[in-house]
């Protein structure tokens, strides 16, 4: 079941409100684009007809996008899950989501815990995803439940306690009870429990940790779309996770599809070094091909980076820098690339995009337009797998 005809798609299948022209305005563009290419394709050939054919399957389709704050939000995620597949499943999950992200798949409600974000607060051992729920006392509380229709889920955990004791107590939906041990003090730990959702997380401990959740379906066949992003978030990030344990975590669920939509905050750095950015972008490409073979990656160069300079927006200084080398990187590692900047060039630029209220004045759009963008990312790669 391939993407079909997005830009005759004049209802969106998702539960948030629009204005009534939203619609009209984002099917408008992508009618005035639909024989402009903003999709890059580097990628090898083989590897694009497996995934065309899993996509037409509708089986075992597992995609994975990581980056910033422009994917953090779900809001562009949201497009591709909802369009592309129909999940059955869910993929990994933060254990609670950082201010002004969100994960659509799940509701999250907790007392007692505080998130530690890898971003802000570099100073911990962070598993893959760099954010960490931590117990501020004993009986500390998590509710987890699942937008889905499916409930049932085959759930691992990574765990983490100072003492070799129960770390945290699970109970599920229907009364199933569990308790995750550690079997050494103050290492990550890894376990898979079936469960039906809402799950509630218990803390046995004062500091115990946790650092996802791997959601599966418990039958052999997985269809989910998940995001690993943080507001914020540069390039480099992966760099501050545990080394080890995140491999490990990679191991866990083979990707298909992996989106790297980063750049817009290594062009706001001020101290940016293209080397630096270029090695260790590569360096992390070459780490989840190791983990996922015959995977289709794709880079998103960011959209329009501007800074604010008194009272007005400038173009970051590093903005076309970050561009090229992104560029480079699509050509010398053989994935797709879409340019998110060419995208709202030929449709009118930045000014436009504000007065069309599909971007915001800094660097992020509008929910309407990460919507737009995510429909044209996924019009051209329908051009691409056919």
């Amino acid at each position: 079941m391939l993407i079909n005809k997005l830009i005759f798609l004049s209802l969106v299948i998702f539960n948030l409100s629009y204005a009534s022209n939203s619609n009209y305005i984002i099917n408008e563009i992508l009618l005035k684009t639909k024989n402009d290419n903003f999709l890059g394709n580097n990628a090898p050939k083989n590897d694009l007809k497996f995934l065309r054919k899993k996509i037409a399957e509708g089986k075992n389709i597992s995609i994975r996008i990581f980056g910033d704050s422009h994917t953090a939000a779900d809001f562009l995620p949201r497009v591709i899950r909802g369009y592309l597949i129909k999940s059955n499943a869910i993929g990994f999950a933060y254990p609670l989501q950082p201010k002004y992200q969100q994960n659509l798949n799940l509701k999250y409600s907790y007392k007692d815990f505080e998130i530690l974000n890898s971003r802000s607060n570099p100073n911990f051992d962070y598993p893959l995803g760099g954010v960490i729920a931590k117990a501020q006392k004993k009986g500390a509380k998590i509710t987890l439940s699942s937008t889905l229709e499916k409930q049932n889920f085959k759930i691992g955990f990574i765990f983490k306690a100072l003492e070799n004791k129960n770390a945290f107590n699970i109970k599920d939906v229907n009364g199933r009870s569990y308790n995750l041990r550690s079997p050494k003090a103050n290492k990550w730990a890894y376990k898979e429990i079936s469960l039906t959702m809402p799950i509630e997380i218990s803390a046995l401990q004062e500091n115990v940790e946790l650092g996802g959740y791997f959601i599966s379906n418990k039958k052999n066949s997985n269809v989910y779309l998940d995001t690993i992003a943080i507001n914020g978030a540069k390039s480099d990030l992966w760099l501050s996770w545990n080394q080890n344990i995140m491999k490990k975590e990679l191991k866990l669920f083979k990707n298909d599809f992996i989106i790297l939509a980063y750049g817009s905050n290594d062009a706001l750095f001020k101290n940016f070094d293209e080397l630096e950015f270029k090695k260790n972008l590569k360096k992390f490409i070459k780490i989840l091909k190791e983990n996922n073979k015959n995977a289709v990656f794709m880079l998103v160069s960011p959209p329009t980076v501007v800074k604010k300079q008194g009272k007005n927006y400038v173009l970051a200084n590093n903005f076309y820098a970050v561009r090229k080398i992104l560029y480079e990187i699509s050509k010398e590692e053989k994935t797709l690339i879409f340019d998110m900047h060419d995208f709202m060039q030929k449709s009118g630029g930045k000014n436009e995009w504000i007065r069309q209220k599909l971007s915001l004045q800094d660097v992020h759009l509008t929910v309407k337009g990460y919507e737009l963008t995510a429909k044209k990312i996924l019009e051209d790669l329908h051009k691409i797998l056919n």
